[in-house]
């Protein structure tokens, strides 16, 4: 799996600078990333193209570059994943607030997902809420032409291509094992909302629904 298909910090980082730069709700311009990020055009262009090939990103030459909802969803978890990385430091540790931020800003692409939901838990956040932002409904438009939904939102009976999961390694490694990994075919065969049953080359088995929600497919 390489690091674009795991989703690699410096494309999160990309993901995080677009929606920042984004505020407004206008298209963002390749040059500004460029200021921000301190890398070279050529170097931001490829980088939002990869994104743009993940359907994360909607990007057209001299008119910049908006998130797609998926886009905007792992927006979304980054920063969730800063804001309670930091309330720990500074609440908890009493780490000062320009330090706090320095290091979450780095810990933000290494959070496992199970230390996540610990830290999340002990700063007294709705687990539900949580839940909601993991489990999120991607509504894509039908008029577009390659769909990226997560498996928990697929069709049952449809067939299609795994583009990107978001995990730690370990539960990776366990889906690599299933033969689940980035350009891999698979059937869902079934699914009740809460348990999916799943088909491919490697056999039939089932996921949970938590799992499903990471597992980004194009139809």
């Amino acid at each position: 799996m390489s690091s674009m298909d795991a989703l690699s910090e410096s494309a999160e980082m990309m993901i995080k600078n677009i929606n920042e730069l984004a505020s407004s709700g206008e298209r963002v311009r390749t040059s500004d990333l460029s200021t921000k990020t301190e890398l070279k055009p050529a170097s931001v262009t490829e980088m939002i193209q990869r994104l743009g090939d993940l359907g994360l990103v909607d990007y057209e030459p001299y008119h910049g570059v908006h998130l797609t909802k998926q886009g905007q969803h792992v927006a979304d978890v980054i920063e969730h994943r800063f804001n309670i990385l930091e309330r720990f430091l500074t609440e908890i540790l009493g780490v000062d607030g320009t330090e706090a931020s320095e290091v979450a800003c780095r810990m933000e692409h290494v959070l496992t997902r199970d230390v996540e939901h610990k830290l999340t838990t002990f700063l007294g956040v709705d687990p539900q809420k949580e839940s909601e932002l993991f489990c999120h409904k991607i509504n894509i438009e039908s008029d577009v032409e390659h769909k990226y939904l997560p498996l928990s939102n697929f069709g049952e009976g449809k067939t299609g291509i795994v583009k990107l999961i978001f995990e730690s390694n370990e539960l990776a490694n366990i889906l690599e094992e299933k033969g689940i990994i980035p350009g891999s075919r698979l059937l869902l065969k079934g699914s009740n909302n809460k348990v999916y049953t799943i088909k491919n080359e490697e056999g039939e088995f089932s996921i949970d629904r938590e799992t499903a929600s990471k597992i980004i497919v194009q139809n």
